[in-house]
């Protein structure tokens, strides 16, 4: 007997779509999921599968279920007409935990829907190697977590009295209703995938535990299928060690041990609630709005997740390790990205301490698309945006989370392009353009950061990309031990440094063909010879003055292909397609805030993230190099299932099927504007790529959304606003009083008439 559970956030499931676009590799349906953990409990495959909600750390149990996704050969000819669509699979992972050398094991599914056809096999040409992995190979599994406890619990009673005197706060057991702390183990736990080891440190009980850490953490070692095996020894508290409780004990009564500085009682501070008395006054006006009077402007399928918005085109799809992706992004009918898409996030920490310093998360580990939760409606996202569910299938459960996604198109207040015509005071003409941007947003919460994930588009060709981070700090005890590694944010809490590193896809098909090169440009000053005659002798100008210039260099080869940004900046060609000018239609890529990592040859990262120094890498597309990294890569960094490095190996670069990998970042040095919170606006990174000799001109001149004013001795003369549909809806009757909100006036517009 087994169970089937689902999972579901919010209030309502607009429910599951069954169908199948190669175009976007969706996730799979709850009836999909449903029929693949069916099949796989059959007697005769020997899996001998026991459901998670049932299973012990001894048991095989299903780790995930996800849909395993067409190649791009195959969705390509089947988006040409050349094919039918290719048949659907599943990858799913079993842990095989009741083995004498127990494993996660990999296996195709397919092809689906579920029926006598169906057969399950290893998963072959995924990944570059066999992508078995030991047991110790994950710690997010929830009966390894139950089984944790055991020998925490058993350390932390033992030493309540000793904690509760230190701290004035303690920790009994995971069922214990008298507790005021509560822990978090670190990761990675590994580094092959043989042994879990994690330094585990509390913080007071609440959802701002990782904010105010009481400086006492503990040693445990949870490697293995036997909990009875796990056990905790050294102890660390206020930069003080000892080998194991008998010492810690002795000392105490002793009278030996350094006391620190206690977390007071009162945690207010550490709250995310509304503080009376410090609003100023012009606050409690209702907040600036935006209105659709005309009706949405972008149209989607709910069904196939496709989006329409001015000249592009593409597909949404959620994914569960990584989250938030769009494929075959489209422009003006012709492909320009085939998939673009975060692939993992790093968050590398740094401290006096033994947890701060052995913290490397990748978050992928974690799940992006898992934990992509239901979007605030007016604070998360606009009043009136589109929203869309989102789910993934774990441990036997499918989870839903509904409105996770968010579709608005938005006036950015500002012009794309203006110009006053004139010179000085002789203008007599102005135009200007607004800049109207359609957003895809999702937020994933990883614990206690939260990752605002953006899509944003423009009218001209250009996409950015942008990540965002919010959330509690996992801020470290205070003491002066940890000076060089951030500052004192409260009484007996320090802000740990660290680093947010992400590495993002985007597969460019420059003028809708797979064959594209590559091109460098460089900035940089040089002499000019230039004749004796151009400039008076009185100027002192040399026949070889300074001047700057560029320099265009091809990237032929994967050897060459891994490189800082450029003075400048690299553009994604199609040397087969030029312009009317005998220029090669290309993509330019862009940074506009980024940071690489602040440390070099990590011990907690080695082999798991090679990417994280690129700020921009570029490898030919294969089947088998469809990530840059895997959520196994976490406990398993020194024998990774994905290695970066191996994507490179002298390949041609010229008009062949490239991948961009590019490398975003931030150094968070914590201070007390990050208390009780991190604001996402100081704490982002983003790209843009945009079009290069694309086209024959910029094209926000094709927008209605321009607006010409000719004028003389300062008066209006005439004002031209291009063609565009009428708007029914007097704006000023909708105007924000005291009576009124921001959503009453949403809700009125509608009420009239004016359709989505």
């Amino acid at each position: 007997m087994f169970l089937l559970h689902t999972r579901t956030f919010g209030v309502s499931v607009s429910f599951l779509r069954r169908g199948f676009s190669p175009i976007t590799p969706e996730e799979l349906s709850m009836e999909d999921s449903d029929d693949i953990i069916h099949f796989l409990f059959r007697d005769s495959l020997g899996f001998n599968l026991t459901a998670t909600v049932n299973a012990t750390t001894s048991d095989n149990y299903i780790h995930s279920i996800e849909l395993l996704r067409p190649t791009k050969a195959e969705a390509l000819s089947y988006m040409s007409g050349a094919s039918d669509a290719p048949k659907q699979y599943a990858k799913v992972v079993i842990k095989h935990f009741s083995w004498a050398d127990p494993v996660y094991k990999f296996y195709k599914v397919g092809p689906l829907p579920v029926s006598s056809e169906t057969t399950v096999t290893t998963l072959d040409g995924f990944y570059k190697s066999d992508p078995t992995r030991g047991a110790n190979s994950c710690n997010w599994d929830t009966p390894l977590s139950v089984a944790e406890d055991v020998p925490i619990a058993a350390t932390m009673t033992s030493i309540a009295d000793i904690v509760l005197d230190l701290t004035g706060y303690v920790y009994y057991s995971a069922s214990a209703d008298n507790n005021t702390l509560e822990y978090e183990t670190v990761a990675p736990q590994g580094a092959d995938g043989t042994r879990r080891f994690s330094w585990v440190f509390f913080g007071v009980e609440g959802p701002a535990s990782t904010l105010m850490p009481v400086g006492i953490q503990i040693a445990c070692d949870f490697s293995g299928q036997d909990p009875s095996l796990y056990s905790c020894s050294t102890i660390w508290y206020n930069g003080q060690t000892w080998d194991d409780e008998t010492a810690f004990r002795a000392d105490w009564e002793a009278g030996k041990i350094v006391v620190g500085p206690q977390i007071a009682q009162d945690i207010s501070w550490g709250s995310t609630d509304h503080v009376n008395g410090s609003t100023p006054e012009l606050d409690y006006k209702k907040a600036p709005f935006f209105a659709v009077p005309d009706g949405k402007r972008y149209k989607v399928d709910k069904d196939e997740y496709y989006v329409e918005w001015m000249d592009y085109s593409f597909y949404i799809s959620t994914d569960g390790a990584r989250g938030l992706a769009l494929f075959n992004i489209q422009y003006k009918g012709e492909r320009v990205i085939y998939e673009m898409g975060l692939q993992e996030a790093i968050a590398h920490y740094a401290g006096n301490n033994p947890s701060q310093l052995s913290t490397v998360y990748l978050d992928s580990a974690y799940g992006f698309g898992r934990l992509q939760y239901q979007l605030v409606e007016g604070y998360d996202a606009p009043y009136g945006a589109t929203y869309l569910d989102s789910w993934t299938h774990y441990e036997g459960e499918t989870i839903i989370h509904n409105k996770s996604i968010a579709i608005f198109e938005i006036d950015s207040g500002r012009p794309i392009q203006r110009h006053l015509n004139g010179w000085f005071f002789t203008s007599n003409s102005v135009d200007s353009t607004k800049d109207i941007k359609l957003t895809v947003r999702a937020i994933s919460t990883i614990g206690n950061y939260d990752y605002i994930i953006e899509y944003i588009f423009s009218f001209d060709g250009t996409i950015e990309y942008k990540i965002s981070a919010s959330g509690y700090l996992q801020a470290t005890y205070y003491t002066t031990l940890e000076y060089d590694y951030g500052y004192r944010i409260h009484e007996a809490t320090h802000g740990s440094m660290h680093d947010h590193v992400m590495n993002i896809k985007v597969d460019f098909d420059v003028g809708g063909e797979t064959a594209n090169s590559l091109e460098t440009v460089t900035i940089a000053s040089r002499n000019q010879n230039i004749p004796s005659n151009w400039y008076p002798s009185g100027m002192n100008i040399s026949t070889n003055p300074r001047t700057m210039g560029i320099t265009r260099a091809p990237i032929v080869s994967e050897d060459d292909a891994r490189i800082a940004w450029p003075n400048g900046f690299v553009i994604v060609k199609n040397a087969a397609q030029n312009n009317s000018w005998g220029e090669n239609r290309a993509y330019r890529i862009a940074p506009i805030m980024f940071a690489t990592l602040g440390i070099d040859d990590s011990p907690f990262m080695t082999e798991g993230a090679n990417w994280v120094h690129d700020n921009v890498a570029f490898s030919v597309y294969h089947d088998d190099e469809r990530y840059s990294s895997d959520e196994f890569n976490q406990e398993s960094h020194s024998k990774p299932l994905v290695n970066f490095n191996d994507f490179f190996d002298g390949e041609s670069l010229v008009q062949q099927d490239i991948v961009t990998w590019i490398t975003l970042g931030m150094h968070h040095v914590p201070n007390t504007q990050d208390v009780p919170t991190t604001l996402a606006h100081t704490a982002t990174t983003s790209f843009i790529v945009t079009p290069f000799n694309y086209f024959d001109s910029e094209q926000s001149r094709r927008s209605a959304q321009i607006l010409k004013m000719t004028y003389s001795d300062g008066e209006t003369i005439t004002t031209e606003l291009s063609a565009m549909p009428s708007c029914s809806v007097n704006l000023t009757e909708y105007a924000v009083t005291d009576e009124y909100t921001a959503l009453d006036i949403y809700n009125n517009v509608l009420a009239k008439g004016h359709k989505e």
